[in-house]
Formats: structure tokens, sequence, C-alpha cells
């Protein structure tokens, strides 16, 4: 009989934990279908696979069973916006894990370098004292904040212009993925609204302070 319960007990908890998990997704849904329709933006909660756009950025293209949910997406002045939930699998077995991700994606109407600028660690500092250095730049303070890479150090200059250090310094450092038309940020678990209003203004402060003659370079096309 003891057993019985015991067995009775999980199945039990099994059903509060399902339940609640509905309850929460539901939630989450309904807050972000409304956030959609204040801004203007159109809200899918099947977006189908468009995670398959980003795989040449992090952590797009790894593991497996990838699944997109929850799209927001509109245009806002010369950004296209599409924010989104994102889940892949690794490992297997006892070492199978289920990462759940975060996406702000903005679309510019401009072909930017590859760049990735993300906050510096420990392991970078020792990378470096190995050789495998990053870009760094005239502001001592944004090195030590900043790890940047990229394909090309004129461009990732011309980009990142001491206007543009001296905005992403007073800024909550983030990680910021950049190629072609895409400027991407992603984080573990998931963007709240608020993050998602933040993610957008600072994303927008970034793109307000590329120069002109950086625009002209780059060469402006429409946002797809």
């Amino acid at each position: 009989m003891g057993d019985n319960w015991i067995i009775l007990l999980f199945i039990a908890a099994g059903i509060l934990f399902t339940v609640m998990s509905w309850y929460a997704a539901e939630k989450r849904r309904k807050a972000l279908a409304e956030f959609a329709h204040a801004n203007g933006f159109e809200f899918k909660s099947a977006p189908g696979d468009i995670h398959e756009k980003y795989e040449a950025f992090s952590p797009f293209g790894s593991g497996r069973n990838r699944r997109s949910a929850n799209l927001i997406h509109g245009q806002r002045g010369e950004i296209r916006w599409e924010m989104f939930d994102y889940r892949y699998t690794t490992g297997s077995g006892k070492n199978k894990t289920s990462h759940r991700v975060g996406v702000v994606v903005a679309k510019v109407p401009l072909m930017l370098p590859r760049l990735r600028i993300r906050p510096e660690h420990i392991f970078d500092k020792l990378a470096a004292a190995v050789g495998f250095d990053d870009i760094d730049f005239e502001s001592a303070e944004f090195s030590r904040k900043y790890h940047v890479k990229g394909d090309d150090r004129k461009t990732a200059y011309d980009l990142i212009h001491p206007q543009m250090i001296e905005y992403l310094l007073s800024k909550p450092a983030h990680d910021w993925q950049i190629g072609g038309s895409v400027i991407l940020f992603q984080k573990s678990g998931h963007f709240s609204t608020a993050e998602m209003t933040d993610s957008m203004a600072l994303i927008s402060g970034f793109v307000e302070r590329i120069p002109e003659y950086v625009r002209q370079d780059m060469g402006m096309r429409p946002a797809v």
C-alpha cells in the first residue's frame, strides 16, 4: 500500500507540473500577443522554423530538436524586428540537456561586417596571454568591458567609433552578434516584454549612431 501511495504521489506531482507549465505558457503567450498589438507588431505562437534563417549565428545550427515559438515581428522606422523563443537539445541519456533561448533580431538596411561584441571574461584574458587576442580600441575601459572579434579590423573601427564606444559604455553589457543585415541578441531563458523594449531601444540607438559615410560604404538596402 505504501508503494502505491508513492507512485500515486509521483503521478499527481507530474500532472500538477504539466498543468502549471501549460498555464504559465498560456499566460506568457497572452502577454506577448498584447505586447505585439500595443507596439503595432504581429504575433505568431507557432512561427515554424524561423530560426533556420540565423544558423550563421550562435546558438543556431547546434543540437537537435530545434523549435521556435512566440514570434513577435514588425517594422519600426528603418528596422524590421523579429523576437522569439527558441529551444534545442544537446547530449543524450543522462547527459541530455534542453536549452531555452530568448532571441531579439533587428534587420537593418545595411550590409554590416561580421562582428561579435560580447562581455569580456577571464578566459579571454588567458587566451590573450598566449596570443589569441581580440580587437582592441583606444578606450581601455571599453577593451576591458568587451571582447570584440571580427573579420575586418578597419570596418570594426569604422563602426565602433568613439561616440559609439561612449554609447555602449553607458549601457548594460550585451552579447552583440552582427553580420549582413542582422543585429542579434540572445540570452538563456527568454526575454520579458520589458527586456524586449530595452533591447529594441539599445539596438535602435546603435543603428542611429552609425555614421553616414559608414552607411554609404556598407550599402543601403531594404530590410527583409
